[in-house]
Formats: C-alpha cells, sequence, structure tokens
C-alpha cells in the first residue's frame, strides 16, 4: 500500500496489483475451500486496499471513523430485508403502508404499544427507522436515536481531507473495477487466448426450466450423478449462476452445446449458458466481493465516507457517450446474474438512499432511464424483488421527493408513458384495447408499473405550487389519454340464434380495472383538494369523453311520446347494439362533477348535455339487468363472469357505484318525466308501458330491474356530497347490512368491505357502535353480532347486496322477527335527506311517467293472467310509494302537488286492493266448507267403528290382560345381590363380573349378534402406534433386541399405544370392508397421503378415523382363584418374566374360542408387534404375545398418567417400570400361542397369585419414596395413586369386576377405596416390611416428570424475535431461512432447506423429519413461526397444517400473517394441542385433515 502511495499513477498500480493477485486466489480450483479463499482474499487484497485508504493500520483508521461516526446527526436503520423475514408497519403513525421496520427497531420503539401489523416481506425494501418523512411520530428507535444534535457540516470538518481525498482516488477506481467485470460482456479478446488456458462453462439461472429439468439436463450433458447436479442446480437457483466445467475451451464450449442441446425444447428456449476465462471469472467474484467491502467501510464512517461514495457514483463519467457508474449498473441490471443484483441493489441501499440529497440525485436518475429500466424488466424472466424497479418504492414513497420528481422529472407522465409504449401492440383500429390472445406473463409485468404511479401518488399535497399544477395536469391528460384507450373497449354484442363458439377474452380488462382502482380514487382526491385544479380537471376530462371514438349515439335523435311527454333522444337499444361495461372516463367525470360546488356546477350546466353522460352508464346498468334476466344466455360464461365481478367489491366503488352517481346527477339535472323515459327506453319497456306492444317472456324480470333502479337512484344517498354523510357513516351502513345476513367474524367483514389506497376500511371505528363481539371457543373463530337497536336500519333493498346476500338476509330478518313474535313487514328505513344539488331527484316520484308506471303494473295484477306481475314487482313498488309518502309527510319545499299525487296512488291501491279482498274471502269460504265436509265424514267413521266393536263384543273379552308388567320379585333380589357383592379385582375376596359385552350392533350391516366364545367374532377397529408420550428421555431410541420387550425402563422412551373409536363390526364385514377399501383406493390420486395400503391401514366406515387393525371381543369369564398355596414368597423379580417362555404349555387347560375370534387376536398381536418393534410382520417372533402386554400396559399408561392435573412430578422406581412388570407377570396368565392360533388360558394363579404380585411392586414403590428424606406420608400416598389407578384400570377390564361407586365422587379418599378395589392393606408401608429381604438391594431413585408441550410465549412477537436471530446451523449465508420450532421439545430447526437434510434409511428428508424421527417416534408437532402455522407429522410422507394457538384481538387464527394484526397465545386452543397429542390423536387429525382437503398437488413432507 505504500508503495501505492508513492507510485506516479496510484490508480494503475493498484489495478496492476489486482490483475496479477485476484486470478492467483479466485477460480483456481473447480470446488475452492470457502474459509480459505477468504482468508486470502482478507490477507492480499481488502488489507492493503484499507492500509492504503486509512494510511494507517486499518483497524486504527477504523477506530477513529467509528468515533467521528457517533457524533453524526440522526441515523436511519437501513438494515436490508431478506424475502419472507417479518416487517412491521403502525396504522396510526405510519405516512403509508410501505413504512416498515425491522424487528429490532420495532422491539425498541414506541410502535409497539400502537396498533401495528406484520408481514413477511417480499424482500428489496430496507428499514425506515429513522426516516422523518415516514412517520408521523416516533420516527426513531431507541437505538437509532440522534440524542445530540450535530450538523453535517460538523462531520465533513472532521474528516481529515487526506483520508477524503483517498478515498475518492479509491473509491472511483474499485467502483468503476467492479461495474467494468459485471457488465463486462466482450469475449473477442479471449477468444484469441491459447487453447491451453483453463475456462469455465458457466449455467446460469433462469425462471423457466423446473428444478428437475436442469437436473437431468446437467447429468446428460457434462455426466455428473444426480446427487452433485442437485447440488449445482440449488446453487445456480439460489446465487443465480455456478460453473458446471473447468477444462479448455473445447471442451467448455461442448458442456456448451450439449447443455444447450438437452435443455431445449418446442416451447422453451435453451439454458444461458457461457464460457468464461478463468481469469474473468476470478476477477467478477472479487469484484462482487468489493460490493460488500464497500457497505463495510461505509457502515463504519457514517455520512464521512458515505457522501464520497455517493459523489463518485453519481459524478457524470469523462465519456459524454456513457452514463454515471451508478447509471450504468442499473441499466444492465437485468442482465446480471441474482448474486450480482442483490450486492448492487444493497449497495444502493446502504449509500445513495441513506442521504436525502443524494437520494434525490439518485431519483432524478432513476427517472431517466425509468422507461429503459421497465423495459428491461419486462424482458427479464427474474421477480421484481430482485429488479432494480423495485427500488422505486423507495423513492416515489417519500411525499417530498414524490412532489420534486413530478415538478421536475415529470414523473407521472413519464410512468403512464411507458404503460402506454408497452401495451400500444394491444390497440385495434379503434385505439382502443383488445387483450385477445394477450401474453399473461408479460401483460402481468406491464402491470406493476402501476404500483409505481400508486407510490406517486399516494399523499396528495396540501399545498399546491403552480409548477405542480401545471406538471400534475401534464400527467392527468396523458393518464386521460391512457383511459381513452380503456373507455368502451372490448365491447359485447348479443348473440342470437347459435350460441358463441369462442368466450371472448375478459379477464386482461378487469385485471386492469382492478389496477387502476386505487389509482383513479387517488386522482381524484388529488384534484379535490385544489379547486383550480378540479376545475381544469373537469375541463380536461369532459373533453377527452367527447373526444373518445366510440360516441354513445350512433343515429339522429327522435321524438318518443307518453303521457304527454316528449323525449327527443336517440334511438339505441343493448340488446341489439354493441355495448362495453369499460367506461373509466365516465365514471372520472361522475366523481368531479359529485364534488364539484354548486356555483361551478351551475356555470358549467348550461354546457353539459346530462342525457349523453347518463347514457354510458345507463347502457352498463341496463345489461347487467338483461343478463340477470338471462336474455345474454347464448354469449357464455364470460359475460356473465363481467357482470358479476362490474357489481362486487373488487370493481364496484369504480364502475356500479360511479354509474349510479352520474345516473343520480343526471336525474337531479333532467327534467324528470324525461329522465324516466330515457329509462323505459334504454330497458325496452318504453312501449309495454306505453301500450304499443305485448309483453316479452322477460318483461317481469326487467321490470322489476327497472324498478329497483328507481329505488337506487332515489333511496341509495350513503354518499358524501349526494346528501349530508361522512365516510364513518358510509362504512357503519354497510357493517349493519352484512352483519343483517349472519354474525360475522372480523376478517370476513374487512374482506366485505372496500378499501383505499392504504388497506384500511374505518372498519375499527364504528363496529363498537353497531355490533356486540361474541369470544370464540376452543374451536372456530371470535363472531360479531348486531344490535337490537341497529335493527331498524336494514334495508331489503340494499344495493350492495348481491342476489343470493339479499335471500339470506331477508330470510335472517324474518325468522328473527318469527322468534320475537314481531311484524315480518320488513319496512326500509328513512335515508338521510338529498344535499340541495340533488333535491330535485325526488321529484321523480311525482311526475306523470312515474304515476302511468304505476297505474300500468297495478293493472296488470289486478287481471286474471298472474304472468304478467310478479311478487317481487309489487314488493318494489310499494316500497317506491312509501318514499312517496314519506316525502309529503316531510314537507319537501316544492312539492305541492304531492296530495294529489299520493291520492292518485293511493287510488289505484284500493282498487287493486278490494279485488284482492274479494279473492280471500272466497277462498276462504271455501276452506271453510272444506273443513265441515272432513269433520262430518270423521264423525260417520267414528260411529261405525263403535257399533262394529258393540256387535263383535265376544272377540275382545278373549283377549288376555296386558303382560308388559314383569315379577318384579326376582328383580329386586337380583337388585339386592349386585348391591352387595363384594368390589374387590382380585385376591380371596374377589368380586363377580356384573356385566358383559351383550349384543352389540355391526355398523356395516346393522344385524345383531351376543359375543360368545363360539360365536363368530365381533372386532372394535384400532389404531396401532409408536408413542413417547410418557418418554423421561426424549430423543433415546430403543432396539427391539436385549431387554426392551420384556423389561421396561422406567424412562418409557417409546411404547406401543393402542388406540380405538370403539365401532364394533362382524369380523367377516371388516375383512370385505377392508378388501373393498384397498381395491377403491389404489386408483385414486395420491391416497398414500391419506392411507397406507401396504401396512394395513383403513379408515373406521362410520367415524373415518384412522385405522390399522381390529380388536377382538373377548366374552368375560370370571373366576374365582384357589389361594390356599403360597409357596413362592422369596421369588426374585428378575426371573420372574421367563415365566412364558418355560411354562409347559401342554399342561394347561384351554377354553375354546371360535376361529374367528383365535384368527383375529393373531391379526392384533402382528400388527402390535410389527408397528412396536418396526418390524417385518413375524407370527413366530416369541416377542409378539409380550409386545401385546406391553401396549396393554402402554395404553393404560397414557390413559391414566397424562390427564392428571392434580398430581405434579409423581415419581418411577428402578430401572424397570413396574406397571409393565406387572401386566407382563400377568401374561403368565394369559398369553397369545400364535404357533397354535389359540387364545391359551393358564391357571398359573396358584403358583403366582396376582394379588402377591400386586403387592410386592407397590412395596417397591413405597420403599423408593419412604427411602428419601424430606418425604412426608401424605406426599408418598399422592406419589402412589397413579400406580393404583393404571392398575385398577387394568384388573377392571381383565376380570370385569366393577369398582366402587365412591371411587369416582370422592376424590380425596381414592387411595383406601383402591387399596380396598385391589385387595391391599390399607397400611402399604407393611408391605415393605414383609418383603424387605427381596426388594432392597433393588432400590434406586428415578424420578418421572409428566410431559407437556413447551411453554409458548404470549405475545408472538416475541417468537418471531427469536426467529430473526435464528442461525442455521449448517449455512452461513443471509438467505431465507424457515425457522421451525418442535413443540415437543423447544428445538429450533432449520426447515424446508437443503442445507440441513440428513440422510434417514438411505434417503433424504428435511430437519423436521428427521428430528420427529428421534423426538416422537415419527410424529411430530411443529410451529411454523414466520408462517404463524402447525404442522403436524405422522411419518416422512404424511403431514397437514393445523391453525396455530395465538389468536389476533378479534379471536381468530392468522396464517401466513396476512391480515398481520397483533397475536397472543390462546391457553385453551393450546390445550387443545396437547390433549391431541397425549391422547394420540395427531394421526388421526392428518388424515381427516388430508381427506377433507382432497390434495391434488402433494407436498413432499419429508422435505420439510
Amino acid at each position: 500500500s505504500f508503495k501505492w502511495q508513492e507510485a506516479s499513477n496510484r490508480g494503475a498500480a493498484i489495478l496492476s496489483y489486482l490483475g496479477e493477485q485476484v486470478p492467483l486466489i479466485y477460480c483456481i480450483e473447480a470446488e475452492p475451500q470457502q474459509g480459505e479463499e477468504e482468508q486470502r482474499v482478507e490477507e492480499r487484497l481488502l488489507y492493503p486496499l484499507e492500509c492504503f485508504l486509512f494510511g494507517e493500520d486499518p483497524c486504527v483508521g477504523l477506530e477513529k471513523l467509528q468515533q467521528y461516526s457517533g457524533s453524526s446527526s440522526a441515523q436511519q436503520c437501513g438494515r436490508v430485508f431478506k424475502e419472507g423475514e417479518t416487517v412491521y408497519s403502525c396504522r396510526d403513525c405510519a405516512i403509508d403502508p410501505t413504512c416498515v421496520l425491522c424487528i429490532e427497531c420495532f422491539q425498541k420503539s414506541v410502535h409497539k404499544s400502537h396498533r401495528y401489523k406484520m408481514h413477511a416481506s417480499a424482500g428489496g425494501g430496507f428499514c425506515d427507522c429513522g426516516d422523518l418523512e415516514a412517520w408521523k411520530t416516533g420516527p426513531c428507535c431507541s437505538q437509532h436515536d440522534p440524542g445530540t444534535s450535530v450538523t453535517m457540516e460538523t462531520d465533513e470538518c472532521v474528516m481529515d481531507p487526506g483520508l477524503r481525498e483517498r478515498a475518492q482516488m479509491l473509491f472511483h477506481l474499485l467502483l468503476r473495477y467492479t461495474t467494468d467485470m459485471l457488465v463486462w460482456e466482450d469475449t473477442s479478446e479471449l477468444a484469441e487466448e491459447v487453447m491451453e488456458d483453463t475456462y469455465f462453462c458457466v449455467l446460469y439461472n433462469d425462471e423457466h426450466h423446473s428444478y428437475d429439468h436442469v437436473i437431468y439436463t446437467l447429468q446428460r450433458a457434462i455426466a455428473c450423478d444426480q446427487n452433485q447436479a442437485q447440488i449445482y442446480t440449488a446453487l445456480i437457483d439460489k446465487e443465480g449462476r455456478k460453473a458446471v466445467k473447468r477444462g479448455t475451451l473445447r471442451s467448455c464450449q461442448q458442456a456448451k452445446d450439449n447443455i444447450r442441446r438437452n435443455s431445449e425444447h418446442i416451447i422453451q428456449k435453451p439454458l444461458r449458458v457461457e464460457i468464461l476465462h478463468t481469469a474473468v471469472m476470478a476477477h467478477q467474484t472479487f469484484a462482487l466481493r468489493l460490493g460488500a467491502w464497500f457497505q463495510k467501510i461505509i457502515g463504519y464512517s457514517g455520512i464521512g465516507l458515505r457522501e464520497v461514495f455517493c459523489q463518485v457514483a453519481l459524478e457524470p463519467a469523462s465519456d459524454n457517450n456513457k452514463p454515471c457508474l451508478i447509471s450504468q449498473l442499473m441499466l444492465h441490471d437485468a442482465k446480471l446474474y441474482k448474486g450480482a443484483r442483490k450486492v448492487v441493489h444493497e449497495l444502493i441501499f446502504s449509500s445513495l438512499l441513506m442521504d436525502t440529497e443524494y437520494k434525490r440525485q439518485f431519483a432524478m436518475k432513476f427517472t431517466e432511464l425509468y422507461k429503459q429500466l421497465q423495459e428491461d424488466f419486462i424482458c427479464d424472466d427474474h421477480q421484481r424483488n430482485i429488479s432494480v424497479t423495485a427500488l422505486s418504492v423507495q423513492i416515489f414513497t417519500v411525499p417530498t421527493l414524490a412532489r420534486q420528481l413530478i415538478e421536475e422529472g415529470s414523473v407521472i407522465k413519464v410512468i403512464i408513458d411507458t404503460v402506454m409504449d408497452m401495451m400500444r401492440e394491444h390497440l385495434d383500429s379503434n385505439q382502443r384495447f383488445h387483450f385477445q390472445g394477450h401474453n399473461p406473463d408479460k401483460f402481468f409485468r406491464v402491470q406493476v408499473i402501476f404500483h409505481d404511479l400508486r407510490y406517486i401518488l399516494i399523499s396528495k399535497p396540501s399545498v399546491w405550487t403552480e409548477t405542480l399544477r401545471e406538471k400534475f395536469l401534464e400527467g392527468l391528460r396523458v393518464f386521460l389519454r391512457f383511459l381513452c384507450c380503456m373507455q368502451g373497449m372490448e365491447e359485447v354484442k348479443r348473440q342470437l340464434g347459435q350460441h358463441v363458439e369462442v368466450e371472448p377474452e375478459w379477464e386482461a380488462g378487469f385485471s386492469l380495472q382492478m389496477q387502476l382502482r386505487h389509482i383513479l380514487a387517488m386522482f381524484q382526491d388529488w384534484c379535490s383538494s385544489d379547486e383550480r385544479v378540479l376545475l381544469l380537471a373537469f375541463q380536461e376530462c369532459h373533453r377527452a369523453l367527447m373526444s373518445c371514438t366510440n360516441q354513445p349515439f350512433c343515429s339522429e335523435p327522435t321524438d318518443s311520446y307518453m303521457c304527454k311527454q316528449i323525449l327527443h333522444a336517440r334511438l339505441y337499444k343493448v340488446s341489439q347494439e354493441p355495448v362495453s361495461i369499460h367506461l373509466p372516463i365516465s365514471r372520472l367525470l361522475a366523481v368531479i362533477l359529485l364534488r364539484f360546488s354548486s356555483v361551478y356546477l351551475y356555470a358549467f350546466q348550461v354546457q353539459l348535455n346530462f342525457t349523453e353522460l347518463a347514457e354510458q352508464p345507463l347502457r352498463c346498468v341496463v345489461l347487467a339487468a338483461q343478463v340477470c334476466a338471462d336474455m345474454w344466455r347464448r354469449n357464455g360464461l364470460s359475460l356473465v363472469s363481467q357482470v358479476y365481478y362490474y357489481q362486487d367489491l373488487k370493481c364496484r366503488d369504480e364502475m356500479f357505484d360511479k354509474d349510479i352517481i352520474m345516473l343520480q346527477i343526471a336525474a337531479s339535472k333532467m327534467d324528470p318525466n324525461h329522465f324516466l323515459m330515457l329509462v323505459l327506453l334504454r330497458f325496452e319497456l318504453f312501449d309495454i308501458f306505453n301500450g304499443n306492444s305485448s309483453s316479452k317472456d322477460q318483461w317481469n324480470r326487467l321490470t322489476e330491474e327497472m324498478l329497483y333502479l328507481i329505488i337506487i337512484i332515489v333511496g341509495e344517498r350513503y354518499v358524501p356530497g349526494i346528501s349530508h354523510v361522512t365516510k364513518e357513516d358510509v362504512t357503519m351502513r354497510e357493517v349493519i347490512h352484512l352483519l343483517c345476513i349472519q354474525a360475522m367474524a372480523h376478517s370476513s367483514l374487512v374482506k366485505s368491505l372496500p378499501e383505499n389506497e392504504s388497506h384500511e376500511t374505518w372498519l375499527e371505528t364504528v363496529i363498537s357502535k353497531v355490533a356486540v363481539f361474541k369470544k370464540p371457543g376452543v374451536s372456530g373463530h371470535g363472531l360479531y353480532e348486531l344490535k337490537k337497536e341497529c335493527l331498524k336500519e336494514f334495508n331489503p333493498f340494499f344495493y350492495h347486496y348481491s342476489r343470493p346476500q339479499h335471500s339470506k338476509a331477508e330470510e335472517a330478518q324474518k325468522k328473527r322477527r318469527t322468534q320475537e313474535g314481531s311484524d315480518k313487514a320488513l319496512r326500509p328505513p328513512v335515508p338521510p335527506p338529498f344535499c340541495p344539488g340533488f333535491s330535485n331527484i325526488v321529484y321523480l316520484l311525482c311526475c306523470d311517467i312515474f304515476i302511468h308506471i304505476l297505474r300500468r303494473i297495478f293493472q296488470k295484477a289486478v287481471e286474471d293472467h298472474s304472468s304478467r306481475w310478479t311478487e317481487p314487482m309489487i314488493q318494489r313498488v310499494w316500497l317506491l310509494l312509501l318514499h312517496t309518502i314519506s316525502l309529503s309527510s316531510c314537507s319537501v319545499s316544492g312539492l305541492s302537488h304531492n296530495a294529489s299525487m299520493s291520492l292518485r296512488c293511493l287510488k289505484c291501491v284500493v282498487s287493486a286492493q278490494s279485488v284482492q279482498d274479494k279473492e280471500k274471502a272466497e277462498r276462504k269460504r271455501k276452506a271453510e266448507a272444506a273443513k265441515a265436509h272432513r269433520q262430518k265424514i270423521m264423525a260417520q267413521m267414528s260411529t261405525m267403528q263403535k257399533n262394529f266393536i258393540e256387535s263383535n263384543k265376544m272377540l275382545y273379552d278373549n283377549v288376555p290382560e296386558s303382560s308388559s308388567q314383569s315379577d318384579t320379585a326376582a328383580f329386586f333380589h337380583f337388585l339386592s345381590i349386585s348391591c352387595h357383592f363384594n368390589r374387590v379385582a382380585v385376591g380371596p375376596q374377589q368380586g363377580v363380573c356384573s356385566t358383559d359385552w351383550g349384543a352389540q350392533i355391526c355398523i356395516l350391516c346393522q344385524e345383531e349378534q351376543e359375543v360368545q366364545a363360539q360365536a363368530p367374532a365381533m372386532v372394535l377397529t384400532a389404531c396401532v402406534q409408536r408413542s413417547t408420550v410418557l418418554t423421561q428421555d426424549r430423543g433415546k431410541t430403543l432396539s427391539p433386541k436385549g431387554c426392551y420387550p420384556v423389561f421396561m425402563p422406567p424412562d418409557l422412551a417409546v411404547g406401543t399405544h393402542t388406540g380405538s373409536c370403539g365401532h364394533v363390526m362382524h369380523a367377516t364385514c371388516w375383512q370385505k370392508y377392508f378388501e373393498a377399501v384397498q381395491n377403491t383406493t389404489r386408483n385414486r390420486l395420491h391416497a398414500d397421503l391419506i392411507i397406507d395400503l401396504e401396512n394395513g391401514e383403513f379408515m373406521c366406515p362410520l367415524c373415518k378415523s384412522l385405522c390399522n387393525t381390529v380388536i377382538p371381543l373377548i366374552p368375560v369369564e370370571p373366576s374365582k382363584l384357589n389361594y390356599a398355596e403360597l409357596t413362592y414368597i422369596h421369588v426374585c423379580v428378575c426371573v420372574c418374566v421367563h415365566v412364558i417362555s418355560e411354562y409347559d404349555v401342554n399342561s394347561v387347560i384351554r377354553p375354546k374360542f371360535s376361529r374367528s375370534i383365535t384368527e383375529m387376536l393373531g391379526v392384533c398381536a402382528t400388527t402390535v408387534h410389527r408397528v412396536g418393534l418396526q418390524t417385518a410382520p413375524n407370527d413366530l417372533c416369541p416377542y409378539v404375545p409380550v409386545m401385546s402386554w406391553n401396549t396393554c400396559a402402554y395404553t393404560i399408561q397414557a390413559i391414566v398418567l397424562v390427564p392428571v392435573p392434580t398430581v405434579e412430578n409423581a415419581p418411577s422406581i428402578l430401572e424397570v417400570d413396574f406397571f409393565h412388570l406387572l401386566v407382563s407377570l400377568n401374561s403368565s396368565l394369559l398369553c397369545l400361542n400364535t404357533q397354535m392360533g389359540e387364545f391359551i388360558y393358564l391357571s398359573y394363579r396358584e403358583r403366582l397369585p396376582v394379588s402377591f404380585s400386586l403387592s410386592l411392586i407397590v412395596s417397591l414403590f413405597l420403599r423408593l419414596r419412604a427411602g428419601v428424606s424430606g418425604f412426608s406420608v401424605e406426599s408418598v400416598k399422592r406419589g402412589v395413586l397413579p400406580f393404583l389407578r393404571c392398575a385398577a384400570l387394568f384388573f377392571n377390564c381383565l376380570t370385569g369386576v366393577p369398582p366402587p361407586e365412591e371411587l369416582s365422587e370422592s376424590p380425596e379418599s381414592q387411595l383406601p377405596l383402591l387399596c380396598s378395589y385391589l385387595s391391599l392393606p390399607s397400611n402399604l408401608f407393611q408391605l415393605f416390611q414383609d418383603h424387605r429381604d427381596v426388594v432392597t438391594t433393588l432400590i434406586k431413585r428415578y424420578p418421572r416428570k409428566r410431559n407437556r408441550l413447551i411453554d409458548l410465549p404470549e405475545d408472538y412477537s416475541v417468537l418471531l424475535n427469536q426467529a430473526s436471530h435464528f442461525k442455521c446451523p449448517n449455512s452461513s449465508d443471509d438467505e431465507r431461512k424457515h425457522p421451525t420450532l418442535c413443540l415437543l421439545c423447544g428445538v429450533m430447526l432449520c426447515a424446508q432447506s437443503p442445507c440441513c437434510q440428513q440422510q434417514l434409511n438411505g434417503e433424504e428428508v428435511g430437519a423436521c423429519t428427521a428430528h420427529a424421527t428421534i423426538c416422537g417416534a415419527g410424529v411430530g408437532m411443529f410451529l411454523r413461526v414466520r408462517e404463524c402455522e402447525i404442522i403436524l407429522m405422522a411419518s416422512k410422507t404424511r403431514g397437514s397444517p393445523y391453525p396455530a394457538p395465538y389468536l389476533d384481538d378479534y379471536g381468530e387464527t392468522d396464517p401466513q400473517l396476512g391480515r398481520g394484526n397483533p397475536l397472543h397465545l390462546c391457553p385453551e386452543r393450546y390445550r387443545k394441542l396437547l390433549h391431541m397429542w397425549q391422547q394420540h390423536c395427531i394421526l388421526e387429525e392428518i388424515a381427516r385433515s388430508l381427506e377433507l382437503l382432497n390434495v391434488m398437488f402433494p407436498f413432499e413432507w419429508q422435505m420439510l
């Protein structure tokens, strides 16, 4: 570095050194060691550069820079977000939704106590902490709070001039070096190199070829194995490129040709492959390393070196034909690979965007290059988050910067011109858009540009300057030219005769409309903020509408006559002429007219033809009405879909609602008779109401829609400017009508309400006024129910109701009124009064045409032809009459003839009502006559029946009395016996079995059968699975060999659990069902994800529980035991287990069971053995009977021990689990002989009585607790209760003797009752004294804990904070990770990532799958932290998502953090997850979930 300082040309010396050293460090090996390579870079390249920069030791220089930066003014965080990283936005303080904080800044900010939202970042943005323009309050967290205020000039003075000079030279040199290497494309120089030089064949990433296709191509092209091809493909996807071949130019060229040939397809381009010299590859790699070095140096220096770097980056090039260095990088961005793009973008973030002035200069450069950058992005195939165009959100959303770009860079015009140039290819001969046959991917990328326009307009100005007005109106004119291409686009014409052959394209037009939805609203807000701008905008909009090529009229006007009224209008029929649903200019003009003051509107009223202005919106409304009347059925579903979206929430605020506003404006300015005549003409009802034409089939439906339109025009006044209402009133009315349908969750309400450009619906401001919140239970979500006092605001003709919603709301309100016993009439509420400018609309209800319409409808209603009127038609007429009467009662000024009009209407009504009354009276008279006739016939039949009984009295005398009453003596005798028999399960005083299985009904054939020894088998469906619920040593695995099946260790590391849903079937019925399931399921798509046919799984026919075996029902045969001989008092516990193998089976008395029962016993035992030991089926294995009793013991322990809430830290004993030992000892009495296929009954009770075995085990247990100092007698009693409960449950199932009833009634006296039931003395300590010599040497301490799920924090942001600090143990990169928390043990795993994959049975599996095998015997319960979602796993191929136990304030879960509300732990839901795990229901939950999902594309759970 000192030689460089002394050199005459320091830049040339540095470049010469880099030219020598870089190729010697990078790319000298095909697969370099990253650690060694980085060490050489630090020592031989970066350290000399830092020494030259600081002129001294870099550590000393950096320390000085840190001191200088510590005195700087307010800092910005500037942390660049990775894809999937959680970010936070404050709904109270953020200027717009794009202002976000990283999790560290959020935790240290005041916004933590505000209404915040959290969501996953798409990548490419950075933290706005410290940006004063991004926040209303609290712009800085405690870490980035400036503290002392020191100006920028102070920092400039502190910085050493020599350091500044060296930094300027070095930064310019290295940045130009980086730029030249990244944009380097000239390969002609290297083509002349010596053929023996080394080259690389480099494969680049694209978004067209799939993973598998690239792997296949590499295997074929460069002859690598699949594992190596997968590694290459993963690195290419991650970094953007990878050298897949190293060799001579000829060999690399051959590899390139092979890759292109194997990857090319008819519909796909070949993969991008380049041949690079090793020197070029080395310099490009070091250029990227310099990007990270720049960030480190700038980060240490604060303002000083960052300012120097920004000056160098924006400095004009010496060659005027070239742009500045940063502009060259931006222009070349689309050609860079992914890794290079990320480095360049992060360098821009850390430098140019951290300073206000240089951010402005960069924004101007960005705006100048905007069109070219967007063209490159559209031709590119990478996502926007790794494109330089994504930087627009960091520039255009700054309010002051946006104003400057509008004034100085005409950014609105630039953006719209860019869009227009991209979409010019879609213009037809009439200069209107036509998207038939468009490219969806390219069209989607073009629409992304509209996001930038929304960013520019997101904050309307509070102060206008002349330049701002001029530039904004310039942009508005360009925008109107764009809208002219949309006005009337994609016209449709009614298909007659033949159905349309090809459905026309319509999605693109509505997609464009949705993109413009908020942009149109923001243009309207900008225009309304300044009266002069509003006036000029009106003129421009009106001029644009008049200049459109699709004028509303194409024929000469004619006169139409009705009720002495004449309408001079042009003829047009929607059903015969082309009509378009896209009218953006007409709707924009409607809003501008609505926001005009009355003075301006009166001044322009003489210049406006409101008949023409209302023409196009009226056509759209009529088109929707005719589609609902099924007049356009032959036009296919495309038109139906357009009408649906026209009135749907996604589009209605800028389409249907604006059309209604324009019609209300026209109705307020036109003569009411002329307006209604125009409506009749466009609905094609003019001749019918004039009596000149017979009615058509659709007359009734069109009349209903026409009356509904009049109701909307007159009654819908909840629009600011039409009546004196606020946005809060509008939202409140929407919420009321939504809740009138049904109680709704908060998220459902939000989805059903329109949102503004900031994604706000104002629901929180009104919901507490109109609804009450009902908290959720263990499942479901919280619901809002409408308050009773708000029910009166229900309007059955609410114009935002769809047809299904209207029916549901009306039905719900009628049902409610019926339950309350009130009137069922659904009267609409009185609407608010019109503003003065719209007060003339009420004259529609008193004009001659309106009275004529009512008269004609009532006349048709009283005629005999019922097909000429409908009930909805009459309902609408009555509603209009109510509006008229309400206007009369309110004494509206100017309605002097209301009284006569009302009388005329009522006269028509009374005349119709009189006819209806006569018809009702006639129907009532006929009904009463029919009732009297029926009563007369019934009386005659009763008389005939009595006469028959009297004449045949002898027959009835011989009938015996009812035998329904039984002999009660025997019953009471039995009852007395059953009440007094001994409630003792074992021992000399053993009681008798009171009940048996009785008759059972097969759920398949519905036949009833007794459970008997020689009868066909009845079976229970069951599921056998390995379990670690009771483990005391999580992660420990057991070998199937050794002592495991006999001596179960007390840690219960892995057990075998058997559960059943309790449904009974015949064994033969089950076998037929199982065969049918196997035959039908094999052909089902992805059936292996639900049930594993190879392992004998099936779904219960009744409850659809997952099962894999059946358990036969065995009749209970109680018997007394002979306890006279007790000769083996001193038998050792360790030899008791060999009783089964050493006992002579031939000397055993064998109770005979049917062959069917024996076979089912074999099926059950084999399944338990196979699943429990994870081995192949083997009937001859000696562990088969032992495993059957082990699963019995483990299942009883899981039932008894797990759900005990009152006993904490109950102890265990010794190195053998004694309850398993107890069951094993009893297996010497009852065992399964799989060779004979019979259930063998061994009368071994005389030699080893059960009571003694139980006593011995309990004594061992008590000796443990009594021998430990500090334990009281009460603690010992509490500690022994779980063991006694398990024993009681086991012997109850074995002997059938019922336990004492007091056992379930008095928990505090359980110990003496259990002792009595198990034939044990009340003084349990005496047992140890009786058997002291046997058990003293076996005692060891071994406490047992109760397993539960891990403790989760109450606030979910704590988990997110933990996930943000999670570091993958096998990877050091900063790529997106999926931190996943195991709820069983609390380990955080790196899920769904190749870096943490492991080998399991010769197969690559993800971290969660491998962990579940160790932690949960294949069963896992994981929480994906960033996705806020539980993952249930049961095997390598089976899993399902499950709602997380975190709820927001509205009682709802938030998967994927879609809504982003603060989340808090719900203890009840977490307890439900605990019970699901403890009760071994995870496998069943997964199967049911997959059964409901009907998976089409399976998820690779083994990769999780």
